[in-house]
């Protein structure tokens, strides 16, 4: 399964490939995919995948849960935000994100790759 994330985080025990992708081809795969799953927990982030991608995107704040032969589509800011109530508010373009795709293995029961 694809699981669709706000952030790099690494929910599970194992090993993590992570790539840098174009906003093009997180478009393309996200669009492609038969099944994911939105862990994206900002209202405003849903909002600019669903006009990129054309694809309704539901906020969650539940943790992934990842299985063998998932991987990760990940979506972040460029940039951390050290105070929000500094910016008054803040209205971020697709031109503040990044775009990642993040292959994941689990270890086996001696701690190595499976």
């Amino acid at each position: 399964m694809l699981h669709l994330l706000n952030s790099a985080v690494m929910p599970t025990e194992g090993i993590y490939t992570l790539k840098r992708i174009s906003e093009t081809e997180f478009q393309t795969i996200l669009q492609a995919a038969d099944d994911f799953r939105s862990y994206i927990g900002y209202p405003e982030t849903a909002r600019m995948i669903q006009e990129l991608t054309g694809i309704d995107i539901e906020v969650s704040r539940e943790q992934a849960e990842l299985t063998p032969g998932d991987s990760m589509l990940i979506v972040k800011l460029r940039h951390r935000i050290k105070n929000l109530s500094d910016l008054g508010p803040y209205q971020p373009s697709l031109d503040d994100l990044e775009f990642f795709i993040c292959d994941w293995q689990p270890l086996t029961e001696g701690g190595t790759p499976e």
